[in-house]
């Protein structure tokens, strides 16, 4: 029997994340409110992080690991929390139906530990994973180039062997993290020929760390979110020795596979976080705001905004307990994870565009957060795979 019922120790843990928020968090923004009010202050000309918004970044991640809300997610053995899809989902909508702020940082996304970094052995483990789930350090997924993003087949970076050792050469652009990152993911084609043949096969995944000589942080991507979040990576004859690997030679692309279905159930738990924020914000609002005089939530118009926003809330809610459910039981979910990444993608970008339309002209105006929130779900329907990939993998479980 499906039961999304949460167990005492997941309303345990929901009622320590939110207290952690209210009580460490809010007040630390607060702090630095100037920062995380306007964008334009937060950058440096590069598009980088300024120094003081990295330093308190790193501050509110450490001390979420500290509490062990950050690695919540990985296995106990990996030093994480062992907590399953459907407990991580109550997690993350908690975090995120306070808006966008520090609170973004409190539970891993693509600078944190993922199942894929299971891959390594113990020694690795040691100086790589076991800090990563703490938040000691972070790191970047590095797979996307000018010509290979949802193109997988199309990797120019190689990785050549030379005994013990590998020289890594390539570009990654687009790679979020990439400018503070303490090591990389990195993806190469190390055979050629088995890979130009299979377009699969013939890749390896490797660390790299960021002391690395010929390891160099390229343009900072300058995205509509203008948040210092991704940037090229640029690999000249990087010397990478071989127990750096993750998992298996030539085989770095399964390892990677490994690893999608879950981001994307991360960030459907995310859409339905900041949905219910975007709808309390507008609520709130519609019954304040006032014209020709009354309330302007007695207007039809925006009273069926805010009812068609929460009925498809609560069926995005529903879908993706559904697929973190199936995920608990052990099932794969690719088919399902694409479709609910498509589905509550999608539902944010509608919820937030129904938001601006309520709040009117302060909807696209700085001193609101509800701009800055539609330009994320604008986002979100293109990293982690685009609609139309999603489409297609669910075109093909259909046998199309």
């Amino acid at each position: 029997m499906i039961d999304f019922t949460p167990t005492e120790e997941t309303r345990l843990l929901v009622k320590g994340l939110r207290s952690f928020i209210e009580r460490e968090i809010r007040p630390l923004e607060e702090q630095y409110r100037q920062y995380f009010e306007d964008e334009r202050k937060r950058l440096q000309e590069d598009g980088s992080l300024v120094p003081e918004v990295k330093a308190v970044i790193d501050r509110a991640r450490r001390r979420s690991g500290e509490l062990g809300y950050y690695g919540m997610h990985m296995p106990e053995e990996a030093g994480g929390g062992g907590v399953n899809r459907v407990g991580l989902f109550f997690a993350q909508r908690e975090v995120w139906r306070h808006g966008l702020g520090l609170n973004a940082y409190l539970l891993a996304g693509p600078e944190g530990p993922s199942p894929m970094l299971l891959h390594l052995n113990e020694t690795q483990r040691e100086k790589y994973l076991y800090p990563l789930v703490k938040g000691e350090m972070t790191t970047c997924f590095s797979l996307t180039e000018p010509e290979a993003g949802s193109d997988i087949k199309n990797l120019k970076t190689t990785a050549e062997k030379h005994g013990d050792y590998y020289i890594l050469n390539g570009l990654k652009t687009f790679i979020t993290n990439a400018a503070h990152a303490d090591f990389a993911q990195a993806f190469a084609v190390t055979d050629p020929k088995l890979y130009k043949e299979s377009g699969y096969s013939g890749v390896t995944a490797f660390i790299v760390d960021r002391q690395t000589p010929g390891y160099k942080v390229g343009r900072i991507n300058r995205s509509i979110l203008d948040d210092g979040g991704q940037a090229e990576l640029i690999f000249e004859n990087c010397k990478i020795p071989k127990e750096n690997l993750i998992g298996e030679e030539h085989m770095g692309f399964y390892v990677a596979m490994s690893w999608i279905g879950v981001g994307r159930l991360n960030i459907a738990g995310m859409c339905v976080g900041l949905g219910e924020y975007l709808l309390k914000e507008s609520v709130e609002y519609a019954t304040q705001r006032t014209a020709f005089g009354k309330p302007i939530a007695k207007y039809q118009h925006i009273r069926g905004m805010l009812a068609e926003s929460a009925a498809e809330l609560y069926a995005c809610e529903q879908m993706v307990l559904n697929c973190a459910w199936r995920s608990d039981q052990g099932e794969q979910i690719i088919k399902e994870s694409a479709m609910v990444k498509y589905f509550a993608t999608n539902i944010l970008y509608r919820l937030a565009d129904r938001a601006v339309q309520i709040h009117g002209g302060m909807g696209v105006m700085k001193e609101l957060p509800i701009e800055r929130v539609f330009k994320l779900a604008r986002v979100l329907r293109i990293v982690e795979g685009t609609d139309e990939i999603q489409k297609e993998t669910i075109a093909k479980s259909l046998g199309l």
